[in-house]
């Protein structure tokens, strides 16, 4: 039987569609085992970093034990702890793990203080406040909203300051998602952006000078501070100003100081008196950062410290990016 060009046209066309039909089948198996295979070793990655992260915590804590227990009172720039970084080369990449003070902020939760089974304005930190963020360049009005807010957030009342809010904004109409006030001191300083006033000013200017920290205390470690801290260590005096301390804050040596009295000694015509909260030469407070690099795959880690009064260190939070 003689088969016409028509039929040859139409036989060739389903080979055609066959190869075309098994070829997609097999570019679909392919990329799902790719997958699969990328799927398992970032599971495998992350289980690794997990436990490395772990491992780095638990030596940072020992490392802040010792060199708190012998050099309980001066904490400087100088020191091994906050330099020397801690490196590793595994079989399942490079981690790298740094200790920072992390003492050198404004503590949102010092402008209150408990008192009376209620937490209640600090003054000193509130003028402290209020200097640091004049020199921000933040206008008055917006300054007291977050201070009003701040408060009202964390107090116990109902009971609106004149500037601030309570829970019939936080579970209105004009709050999304509804909530109620904390309550509670704050966790992070990533709260406040829930707060309205806080939103009016660039971030920038709120996670280069704030912190929280698990309590009402106003404190920074002056022997290690830096040229960027110049606007914080000028808020923690009357009448100091930012050039002032920028000098100070320059001729602080390495080896740092031991007191206020001998930092008075240093600079006599610099006015450091009467400061809004404590002015320390040691920290008991600590970041570790921590990044584990592996082929494509990168994580990081913030591990929050402190230093208790029991002459141990330990884990307040962490926060894991990548994994």
């Amino acid at each position: 039987m003689q088969v016409t060009n028509q039929e040859k046209g139409v036989v060739l066309i389903s080979v055609l569609l066959t190869i075309l039909l098994l070829s997609s089948v097999a570019v679909v198996i392919g990329n799902n085992y790719l997958i699969s295979l990328k799927r398992a070793a970032y599971l495998e990655f992350q289980s690794i970093s997990l436990e490395s992260f772990k491992n780095i915590e638990s030596l940072a804590l020992k490392k802040i034990n010792i060199e708190l227990k012998f050099n309980p009172t001066k904490l400087a720039r100088n020191n091994q702890l906050l330099n020397n970084d801690l490196y590793f080369e595994e079989d399942m990449g490079r981690v790298v793990a740094k200790i920072l003070d992390n003492s050198n902020c404004f503590n949102i939760n010092s402008l209150v203080v408990r008192k009376n089974k209620n937490f209640i304005e600090n003054k000193k930190s509130v003028e402290s406040f209020r200097k640091l963020m004049r020199l921000n360049s933040i206008d008055n009005n917006v300054i007291e909203e977050m201070i009003d807010q701040v408060i009202d957030w964390i107090d116990f009342d109902s009971d609106p300051r004149a500037y601030g809010l309570e829970d019939y904004f936080y579970t209105g109409p004009l709050n999304n998602p509804k909530e109620y006030s904390g309550q509670r001191l704050f966790f992070s300083i990533n709260e406040l952006k829930g707060l309205p006033s806080f939103r009016k000013v660039n971030w920038k200017t709120i996670n280069d000078n704030f912190c929280s920290t698990n309590n009402t205390d106003l404190a920074i470690n002056i022997n290690t501070l830096n040229l960027n801290n110049s606007f914080l260590l000028s808020s923690f005096f009357p009448n100091l100003s930012v050039s002032e301390a920028e000098y100070i804050i320059d001729n602080i040596p390495n080896e740092g100081v031991d007191n206020l009295n001998d930092l008075r000694l240093m600079h006599p015509s610099k006015d450091i008196n009467l400061p809004y909260g404590s002015v320390e030469f040691t920290s008991s407070s600590f970041d570790l950062i921590t990044k584990i690099y592996h082929d494509n795959f990168y994580a990081s880690s913030t591990s929050k410290i402190v230093y208790g009064d029991n002459k141990n260190s330990y884990i307040i939070s962490r926060t894991y990016n990548g994994i």
